[in-house]
């Protein structure tokens, strides 16, 4: 992997974590993530190439009209992970770090488990991703009948272009269940996978996957940073006006519950949004956005709703 981080060491980073656990042992030794010795190694180089700054800095510097550059690096992590308290919050206490965390509200609040989280169990657990793609593109013919859904080989043929992370199989079987679908025959399919090779409790799943208010309370009295990804981890510049507002309000008002007196960024489900997301964040008050477009951080009041993150896996580990 390029590192692409070495093309201006002076502008701020903000770096990007889903999973990080101990995964090579593990009964999900496939999921894509971080290991927490990894992690470790990954703080002493930030250590020794920049500086940690706090959520203080970065709201003051999105004030300024004009880009001052700095060698800030900010540490943030996704999808409210029970890892993040188990793991990775010991460490930056001890390293005296403040990480900055965005959960979606929904499993938090409801014990289900977000298709994207069980897309990547899936995904982890079944080797043969041909065997699965073949059998996604089965049921979606069998969907055909009620639906009106494109026809499945074209679908794979417009959908399958490998990324930076994974392969063609792989990125196919993300975007036909995370966002290409009518929404019911997604949910419908994924379900199905997921009971089939995962679990039929989804309720333990969740409660053992994800953050719980406890522990964010806790993690927030010890320093950390708490604010929004999105309610239900939509696309949101996929979802109409009426259902976006409510998304955004949803996920706004879960923001106050565990970050009342603080100011918030919106992190970008997927890092999707467009000039209408923007627009809906704006009017309840998120001061920032943040995207997985990968470059550096431009701060300030220009730049403030499309920042740019780099990924774990950009760096040494």
């Amino acid at each position: 992997m390029p590192r692409i981080y070495e093309k201006c060491l002076d502008e701020a980073k903000i770096v990007m974590y889903h999973y990080v656990r101990p995964i090579k042992n593990s009964e999900f030794s496939d999921l894509k993530g971080l290991e927490i010795t990894q992690f470790q190694n990954q703080i002493a180089f930030f250590r020794q190439n920049f500086h940690f700054a706090d959520i203080d800095f970065f709201f003051n510097s999105l004030k300024l009209k004009k880009h001052e550059r700095n060698s800030s690096i900010f540490l943030t992590f996704d999808d409210g992970l029970k890892e993040h308290y188990t793991h990775v919050f010991p460490i930056l206490k001890s390293e005296k770090i403040q990480g900055l965390f965005f959960p979606p509200a929904k499993p938090i609040e409801e014990n289900i488990v977000l298709d994207v989280h069980k897309i990547h169990f899936i995904l982890a657990l079944v080797n043969d991703k041909k065997m699965l793609v073949n059998d996604v593109l089965q049921q979606i013919r069998n969907f055909r009948k009620d639906w009106d859904i494109e026809e499945p080989e074209k679908l794979w043929k417009r959908l399958s272009i490998p990324s930076r992370f994974d392969t063609g199989e792989v990125i196919f079987l993300k975007r036909i269940l995370q966002r290409e679908l009518p929404k019911r025959v997604r949910e419908s399919i994924t379900r199905e996978l997921f009971d089939r090779y995962v679990t039929r409790d989804e309720t333990d799943f969740a409660k053992k996957l994800y953050l719980s208010l406890d522990e964010i309370k806790e993690m927030r009295e010890a320093g950390m940073y708490f604010s929004s990804h999105g309610y239900s981890h939509e696309w949101l510049s996929y979802i109409d006006p009426e259902n976006l507002d409510e998304e955004i309000k949803k996920s706004w008002d879960f923001c106050k519950k565990i970050n009342p007196d603080g100011e918030q960024i919106m992190c970008y489900p997927y890092g999707n949004y467009n000039s209408n997301v923007i627009e809906k964040i704006s009017e309840y008050n998120f001061k920032a956005g943040l995207t997985t477009e990968v470059g550096d951080a431009i701060l300030n009041h220009e730049n403030a709703f499309k920042l740019k993150r780099y990924d774990t896996n950009d760096f040494p580990q």
